[in-house]
C-alpha cells in the first residue's frame, strides 16, 4: 500500500479519545495518540491484519484490534482509508 488516508471522522474519534484520557493523564493521552497513528501507519505494511465482520453493513470494511482500540478501515486500490477509531467498550458497528 502506498497511501494512508484518515477521514475527518476518524481524526475526531482520536481527538475525543485523547481528550478523555488527558483529563486524567496528559502523558498517557499523548502516548495514545502516537500509538493510534502508528498503528494506522502499520496497516500500510500489513493491510489485511483486520477481520471482516458480518455486523458491518459496508463491504470490504475491516476491523483491526490494537490494545483496547478498534480501528475500522477499508482498502481502496493502493490506499488504506481509516474510517473510525473507537475504544473497545464503544459499539463501533452501529457507527459505520
Amino acid at each position: 500500500m502506498n497511501k494512508l488516508i484518515i477521514t475527518d471522522e476518524a481524526y475526531q474519534d482520536i481527538f475525543e479519545i485523547s481528550e478523555f484520557i488527558a483529563q486524567y493523564n496528559e502523558r498517557a493521552a499523548k502516548e495514545t495518540i502516537q500509538f493510534l497513528f502508528g498503528t494506522c501507519n502499520n496497516l500500510l505494511d500489513f493491510p489485511r491484519l483486520g477481520v471482516k465482520k458480518d455486523a458491518i453493513k459496508a463491504k470490504d470494511v475491516r476491523i483491526y484490534i490494537a490494545r483496547q482500540y478498534l480501528i475500522a478501515y477499508c482498502i481502496d486500490k493502493d490506499k488504506i482509508v481509516i474510517l473510525k477509531v473507537s475504544n473497545q467498550y464503544q459499539d463501533i458497528y452501529t457507527r459505520l
